[in-house]
């Protein structure tokens, strides 16, 4: 990931707040590490009732780490605004 990347992606994650320390070591450094997409599995007729409807079942996430734990949280690129191609 470029660094005008990690700039968008932390800006996004500061405007909604994300901003509070590791759930599990409580560090509150952490690191850009990456971008994926999370398969949606659906089961039978079953079909999804969030704001997660892609046209493909998946959702495209940034991940972050922790820097001491390590501890690796996901968050939706599309509720932080963000294109997975930008």
């Amino acid at each position: 990931m470029n660094k005008n990347r990690q700039e968008q992606v932390i800006g996004a994650l500061k405007e909604k707040g994300a901003i509070l320390p590791c759930p599990r070591c409580r560090n509150a450094e952490f690191e850009i590490i990456g971008e994926g997409m999370i398969a949606i599995i659906r089961k039978g007729a079953e079909r999804l009732t969030s704001v997660f409807q892609p046209i493909n079942p998946e959702v495209p996430v940034v991940l972050v780490s922790c820097n001491r734990c390590g501890y690796i949280a996901h968050h939706a690129t599309g509720v932080l605004g963000l294109s997975r191609r930008q």
